[in-house]
């Protein structure tokens, strides 16, 4: 599944193993292994240890394993994330190996994956379908993804500025407002033109009003200078690179959002740079959340990351018939958002200790080593130190 071309990947139907299988690892090289500890919700706090053996033909090593229990629950971070998610429901009910369509059972699986890394609001593709889209807002309930701002790409913008089409678009709008809303979404955003610039871009300036008319929102992703075209027209912008402070006040000084995106776009294998780019980093530089592209991208075939002769695939997580297999980097973008709910937890202990005179000092402490605080410094030590306070607290 590493070549030029996936003629050899046709007839493939991944699966994924029931348990862990043996793996080869060739002689003088070194291979990263991710182990994900699930904590039962009453487990007292402690410290908790054990061991992960290795075995290797007659050999067996053992890997000493420490699992710190606290005496508090992380809050839910104060950051809102989002994923570029593009899959719809397939017509037919089947799976597929595909990027872009889905069974129920596979969607089903993916949106617990979203919601175990800690992404709450993916997109949404699908369109106003009066038996599929209810069923896709129904799995995401059951899996417990809460409701609040549903980023809608099943219908956009458009540019439209004709009155009937700004009558279509907003009646539209009005559509997906009173279909959602059973389900707790609320606002709901409709997507505008991806990556627009110039005329292309305040082309859409009557289309994102009658949006906005209709009791609807917008979002799109592009650049910065987007707001000197469009300023509060704008509900949401989705902004390339490196978070940048200034354009955060910007928007927020018309009330809208600034996200972040293709810092970088998904696929690297570096669980670190997700870590620290969509986490502390993205907090420090005031933005609102993040909005990555994409859970899954296959430019081809999904499960071969090199037969595009222009992108390899965005994947956080590779799908199987019926589940997902995740990457060391979709793990990493995890510890992010857990680094934000660590700060998120910390910030509120910090308020509270204000108005406490036995804590009042303790609390200026910590709100003055947050304001100092190094996000590009050793992320572990960062949260350890957060860990700190919070006790203290």
């Amino acid at each position: 599944c590493s070549g030029p071309t996936s003629e050899n990947l046709r007839d493939v139907r991944p699966l994924d193993a029931p348990v862990l299988q043996p793996v080869d690892v060739p002689a003088r090289s070194l291979k990263q292994f991710w182990l994900t500890v699930h904590i039962p919700g009453d487990a007292k706090p402690g410290t908790y240890q054990g061991a992960v053996t290795l075995r290797a033909g007659a050999g067996v090593r053992e890997i000493p394993l420490k699992v710190t229990v606290h005496p508090f629950d992380l809050a839910h971070p104060c950051l809102i994330y989002s994923i570029y998610y593009r899959a719809t429901l397939s017509s037919d009910g089947q799976p597929t190996d595909s990027s872009d369509v889905k069974s129920e059972e596979q969607y089903r699986a993916e949106m617990a994956d979203l919601k175990a890394h800690g992404v709450l609001y993916p997109t949404t593709y699908q369109a106003l379908d009066d038996r599929l889209l209810p069923r896709m807002l129904q799995i995401r309930q059951e899996v417990g993804l809460p409701g609040g701002p549903f980023y809608n790409l099943g219908r956009g913008t458009g540019s439209g500025a004709t009155p009937a089409e700004l009558a279509a678009l907003q009646q539209d709008v009005k559509r997906w407002i009173d279909f959602c809303r059973p389900f707790g979404y609320d606002p709901i955003y409709f997507y505008g033109a991806d990556e627009a610039t110039g005329e292309q871009l305040t082309a859409q300036r009557a289309a994102w009003k009658a949006v906005q008319a209709a009791r609807g929102k917008t979002v799109v992703a592009c650049y910065e200078k987007t707001f000197e075209a469009m300023g509060g027209l704008l509900n949401c912008a989705v902004l390339a690179g490196r978070p940048n402070r200034d354009q955060a006040k910007k928007w927020h000084s018309v009330g809208s959002h600034a996200f972040c995106y293709a810092y970088p776009q998904v696929g690297n294998e570096e669980p670190e740079t997700y870590r620290r780019h969509f986490g502390l980093e993205l907090w420090q530089a005031g933005f609102d959340g993040a909005m990555d592209y994409a859970y899954q991208h296959g430019f081809g075939h999904v499960w071969n990351d090199f037969d595009d002769k222009t992108y390899r695939d965005h994947v956080f997580a590779y799908p199987t018939l019926n589940g997902v297999i995740d990457t060391i980097q979709w793990e990493g973008f995890r510890e992010g958002v857990d680094d934000v709910r660590y700060l998120t937890t910390l910030r509120a202990l910090v308020e509270q200790g204000k108005t406490d005179p036995a804590k009042r000092q303790v609390a200026a402490e910590a709100g003055t080593w947050l304001e100092a605080m190094d996000v590009g410094g050793d992320l572990d030590a960062i949260r350890e130190r957060m860990v700190q306070w919070i006790l203290r607290l």
